[in-house]
């Protein structure tokens, strides 16, 4: 797995990727932007993610809105859907979570 990244691809969008979880979470944190902005965040490249990596994702859209600002997650891989569903945090983060569950087997 690879080491987790930010990238920023425009004004306003990021890209979250590699391995998101306990290690790469408390690293990012400081590194995460926390304005009066709507990021556009894609996940598509997330390889791997723990509960780590969920909590790290509810505190930035929760400080992003104490800001003013708000965080969408675009191409969200099921996994992290799952994860995500199964802590209770799935409609804070704004996830369908429909799709996750017709894909489960």
């Amino acid at each position: 797995m690879s080491e987790a990244r930010l990238i920023e691809q425009a004004s306003g969008e990021l890209q979250l990727s590699g391995d998101l979880q306990v290690a790469a979470a408390t690293r990012l944190y400081a590194e995460l932007p926390v304005t009066a902005t709507t990021y556009e965040v894609n996940l598509s490249a997330v390889e791997a993610i723990d509960s780590a990596g969920i909590a790290l994702l509810v505190d930035w859209q929760q400080r992003l809105q104490s800001a003013g600002g708000a965080l969408t997650l675009v191409d969200v891989p099921d996994s992290l859907v799952r994860l995500a569903r199964i802590g209770g945090v799935a409609k804070l983060l704004g996830l369908n979570t429909e799709q996750a569950e017709m894909n489960e087997p």
